[in-house]
């Protein structure tokens, strides 16, 4: 069987290529969905309207047929598009060929006058998730919306990560007779009722970059204790944070690591929770000093607050407040792979950190950070020694007295 999977561009019939049109007239079965049906139409009376999952099932069972079957996708065959699926899973006796289409954010940029070189393309459309990440360290993001992602929930996120003021376009039914394209701020957008049929441009003048290292100097100084730039640094390579991870910050104090940690999580969250309401309030003032977003922070008790965070994929420990094995069987309990990484100043700390991952069957590893720094003193300069801090992290797993690995 012959497979070609065909773009169709954003929906007008106009916009179909002539060699799409043409494969689509020669093809022996049509196969596309309820919504391009009407265009199918009017180039072939062989269009079936089928699921994803039975145009797989069909290629599977006729891949040794000699038919031509042609797949009719909205957009563009490499943007989104269900022709991945296709791509992954037909079999090899398929003989499948991709037909380009013009894709909805070409198509988009091009009507508000804009490139699309350095745009973030991102799609939340059928899934939950949000735009706050890429739009806080991006100048300019296209967006695919619909279901759980309404274009209006993502602005009134914007709105509340403090990004209203980035501009937006919204094209609603694009290349229909009632197209429709509105621009203005996130804030003004907010509470507009749009199309499920939308996707978004977003442009934010003054991205965050999230390369950049953070000094101390970087950061307000309230009374909560601070990770200092030199274990932040080992921290942030001990903890190996991909940028669409879940993190939590437990014990987030002035929020240095918070905002570090964040920077790496560049297209997810750090979820922190501080239990002292002033350095909660430390911890909002530096994410607006440094216009850092992709955090979410609730003021409480770690042992109580975490069970409401969603599964985390790495986790720093800055504070337990004496909950520790509290703290480490709710996390486990969430992701048993999670990386988790726990600071000490004490000997005690250390000691509790080392027996609690012992306990939960991993050999944990440790690192102890002694830090100088140069001062002046007159016409000379002295070495200052900072306080020895202790990097505590959950390894591979534990073995037993024979040597090989405790799967218990």
């Amino acid at each position: 069987m012959k497979v070609k999977v065909i773009g169709a561009g954003p929906g007008d019939p106009g916009m179909l290529t002539r060699r799409a049109r043409e494969a689509v007239a020669a093809a022996d079965r049509v196969y596309t969905s309820d919504h391009l049906m009407k265009l199918v139409e009017e180039l072939t009376d062989r269009g079936e309207v089928r699921s994803v999952r039975e145009t797989l099932e069909i290629i599977r069972r006729d891949a040794g047929s000699g038919e031509t079957l042609a797949v009719v996708a909205s957009g563009d065959t490499g943007f989104y598009s269900i022709a991945s699926l296709i791509r992954r899973d037909a079999p090899p006796a398929a003989e499948v060929e991709f037909l380009c289409g013009i894709s909805s954010m070409q198509y988009f940029a091009a009507a508000c006058g804009l490139g699309y070189e350095e745009m973030k393309l991102v799609s939340l459309h059928g899934r939950e998730g949000s735009l706050v990440p890429y739009v806080c360290y991006h100048r300019c993001v296209f967006a695919l919306t619909g279901g759980a992602a309404s274009a209006r929930g993502l602005l009134k996120e914007l709105c509340r990560y403090g990004l209203g003021n980035v501009k937006v376009y919204a094209g609603e039914r694009l290349s229909m007779a009632d197209e429709n394209i509105t621009e203005g701020t996130a804030s003004e957008l907010s509470e507009r009722v749009f199309d499920p049929l939308t996707v978004l441009i977003l442009v934010n003048e003054n991205p965050r970059d999230p390369e950049t290292t953070l000094s101390d100097r970087d950061f307000v100084r309230g009374k909560a204790p601070m990770t200092k730039e030199a274990v932040r640094e080992l921290s942030l390579s001990w903890l190996e944070i991909r940028p669409a991870e879940t993190v939590w910050d437990v014990g987030a104090g002035t929020g240095a690591m918070t905002c570090a940690m964040a920077q790496r999580a560049r297209e997810s969250f750090v979820f922190a929770v501080e239990k002292e309401q002033e350095a909660v309030e430390t911890v909002r003032r530096n994410m607006d000093r440094l216009g850092i977003r992709n955090i979410r922070l609730v003021c409480g008790e770690a042992s109580a607050e975490l069970e409401y965070f969603p599964a985390p994929d790495r986790v720093f420990v800055g504070g337990s407040s004496g909950n520790l094995n509290a703290i480490l069987d709710l996390v486990f309990r969430k992701n048993r792979n999670a990386r988790v990484l726990i600071t000490a100043v004490t000997l005690e700390t250390l000691s509790e950190a080392v027996s609690a991952l012992k306990e939960r069957g991993t050999e944990p590893e440790v690192r102890c950070v002694n830090v100088a720094d140069a001062r002046a003193l007159g016409r000379y300069h002295l070495m200052k020694a900072e306080n020895p801090v202790y990097l505590i992290r959950n390894g591979r797993p534990a073995k037993d007295e024979e040597g090989t690995c405790d799967e218990g």
